[in-house]
């Protein structure tokens, strides 16, 4: 058996002493990283938490400016929202923001809500487009980007050819107005 160690060392001493050489190589690297990396990084983690602490302490305001801020804020959102009547201007915008977006759209279907303690009224909007997928994405960007009040509750992607790039997006929309005139 001693034999058969001492040739094996014999022949292969080159690679055993890489293999040496390797060993004490990543045992040295892990004396380093625990003995000096280790602390400076922990250091370094409780002073980073510090910052974004002293940061986030230093944009809070007082009750009165927060509550006009955010009456303010509403007052903007509750302009943002079209009235009843200019629903078909609405959805003419979505249907046109989709066109110009080189996408097919299928058809369409609404539902009309009513929420009384804020005297709104919702749509519930579902249709589909298809085309490439840059375009779907496009129009799926152009709702993004409308002024009103739209709220892309979900969306669904297909396609049925694996061979053709026929991307199929199914909407399901609200589109909140105000009631009135």
């Amino acid at each position: 058996m001693k034999q058969y160690f001492f040739e094996i060392v014999r022949q292969k001493w080159r690679l055993l002493m890489v293999i040496l050489f390797l060993l004490l190589f990543n045992i040295t690297l892990g004396i380093v990283v625990s003995a000096y990396q280790l602390p400076s990084l922990i250091n370094l983690q409780i002073k980073w938490s510090d910052l974004r602490h002293k940061a986030s302490l230093s944009g809070q305001l007082d009750p009165t400016t927060l509550h006009q801020q955010g009456s303010a804020d509403l007052e903007k959102l509750k302009a943002s929202i079209p009235e009843k009547r200019q629903f078909a201007r609405v959805l003419s915008d979505l249907l046109e923001a989709a066109a110009s977006s080189a996408v097919e759209v299928g058809p369409l279907s609404y539902k009309p809500l009513q929420i009384k303690e804020e005297a709104l009224l919702s749509y519930k909007l579902s249709f589909s487009v298809s085309g490439s997928y840059a375009a779907v994405k496009s129009c799926l960007a152009d709702l993004q980007k409308n002024p009103e009040l739209i709220v892309v509750d979900s969306v669904s992607f297909s396609n049925n050819d694996l061979y053709v790039e026929n991307v199929v997006m199914d909407l399901h929309l609200t589109v909140y107005l105000r009631e009135g005139a």
